[in-house]
């Protein structure tokens, strides 16, 4: 086994030093922070076996070391105080260890290799301190407690208390001074730990770029929009020698598997849904779909909507308007309590909606809005994402409006995307089940339950949308 110390101003210089000296089968033993920057133990050819029996000589040795300091103070002391008178106890006691001490090499295991040599003498030399330890002891204090003319007290301040040697005794761990020692280390770690991922990932992309339906899979789910993570996933699980003509298909289902869907419609469930989502995510329109799809199958006077939409200017005269054409009653709640109250009286209608306020994701007053859905008790969260936005923005908004415990996705404007792939990533991450998808603006005929099959297929149909030339004589006869 080969070691090496490296030091370098910076980790990332360091390990790239490692790397280059050692290759990339070397083991990073201990790092540290010294003021040449960063020092790194490095060593090639590990052996864990020869490592284990390092360290077990070396705690053998810091305990022998350990142990002849402590007979040394211990010989002091009783050389300091007065000689004692012959006592037949420690005669006894004398005669008694001196066997010991002799047979404790017998009872060693000859076989064992880690103890020999230098090893073997550091052992029996830690034995025979720490027994001349305890005898010294022991002198002293039957002196002391056979002489009753003396004073214990000054023999007490004489021979201060040792502590116990032991042969199995380890070096304390080394603390960091402070908590910026403590974040400055957990940079580095994470830093190492993006390097390592990089290269793994790196790496994995190679391997995939090797097979040619893996090549035309992965850049397929690529300009569909999918994030990286699931499309290694997804490509991993094609096997190597799959016909290319029958790659695609085995991809599209790969991914529909990987879907989750909402296997029961949350309005035949009924009872209190609320839609929460960033703002021009499309909630007021989609709760105004929502609710001529129930109106026309169960009536409307059995659903009520609720607003909470207040402040905006605007915003409640937009589901006041709808609720209008679809003769459904609609009610305003601006606080917590006047949510409680009102839901307390709404509670003989079949389904009520609520549409919350639209709030960016990064607004102060989205954590109060959540706080009034969590104080509501039996209300089901619904989170509406507009799937034309980026991966990124999408996963925030997960991330902030998870407050709210949504138990579904409500994915809009499915016609405005063209890359699909980014939406469908970031529910599969956080494994939100789709219950609805919207496609336009018409009430209600854009409304659509959630099925994976049919989402997968619309891939390629979206793409090629996106990808065609906008030609304004086109869009004047559509017109």
């Amino acid at each position: 086994m080969k070691i090496k110390r490296f030091v370098a101003p910076d980790m990332r210089t360091a390990l790239r030093q490692v790397r280059e000296e050692h290759g990339a089968d070397a083991v990073i033993l201990s790092n540290r922070r010294t003021p040449e920057g960063v020092e790194i133990v490095a060593a090639s050819n590990y052996d864990e076996d020869a490592v284990q029996r390092a360290l077990i000589e070396a705690n053998r040795a810091a305990a022998a070391a350990d142990a002849q300091r402590a007979a040394d103070a211990a010989a002091a002391a009783a050389a300091a105080a007065p000689a004692p008178a012959p006592n037949p106890f420690l005669v006894a006691a004398d005669s008694a260890i001196q066997p010991t001490a002799m047979a404790l090499p017998a009872t060693l295991p000859a076989s064992d290799a880690s103890v020999t040599g230098n090893a073997f003498a550091a052992l029996l030399a830690s034995a025979k301190a720490a027994q001349a330890s305890d005898v010294a002891a022991g002198a002293v204090q039957l002196q002391a407690d056979v002489d009753a003319g003396r004073e214990r007290a000054p023999l007490a301040a004489a021979q201060p208390a040792a502590p116990a040697p032991s042969l199995a005794a380890v070096p304390a761990p080394v603390v960091p001074a402070n908590d910026a020692q403590l974040d400055q280390m957990r940079d580095e770690l994470a830093q190492m730990r993006q390097m390592i991922e990089r290269e793994m990932h790196r790496l994995t992309d190679e391997r995939l770029r090797g097979s040619p339906v893996r090549l035309q899979a992965m850049e397929l789910m690529e300009d569909y929009g999918f994030d990286a993570g699931i499309t290694r996933d997804v490509v991993l699980q094609l096997p190597a020698e799959t016909p290319e003509h029958r790659g695609r298909g085995l991809m599209l289902g790969l991914i529909s598997k990987r879907l989750p869907v909402c296997p029961v419609d949350p309005l035949e469930l009924g009872g209190v849904i609320a839609l929460v989502g960033p703002t021009g995510a499309g909630k007021t329109t989609t709760i105004a779909k929502l609710a001529a799809r129930y109106a026309a199958e169960h009536g409307p006077r059995n659903i009520a909507l609720v607003t909470t939409d207040t402040a905006r200017i605007g915003g409640r005269e937009q589901l006041y308007s709808y609720g209008r054409q679809l003769g459904v009653a609609v009610h305003e709640a601006d606080s917590d309590a006047a949510l409680i109250q009102l839901l307390q009286r709404l509670q003989d209608y079949k389904l009520v909606l609520i549409d919350t306020a639209g709030m960016g994701q990064r607004d102060r007053a989205l954590a109060n809005q959540l706080n009034w859905l969590r104080a509501a008790r039996d209300v089901r969260t619904l989170l509406v994402l507009p799937a034309n936005s980026h991966y990124a923005d999408l996963d925030e908004v997960v991330r902030r409006f998870g407050g709210a415990n949504p138990q579904g996705v409500v994915l809009t404007k499915l016609d405005e995307s063209g890359r699909l792939g980014s939406a469908l990533s970031v529910v599969v991450d956080h494994q939100l089940p789709l219950t609805w998808v919207t496609d336009g603006q018409h009430v209600p005929d854009d409304l659509h339950r959630a099925n994976a099959a049919s989402i997968v297929l619309r891939l390629e149909d979206l793409r090629r949308a996106a990808d065609k030339p906008n030609i304004p004589e086109h869009d004047h006869a559509a017109a």
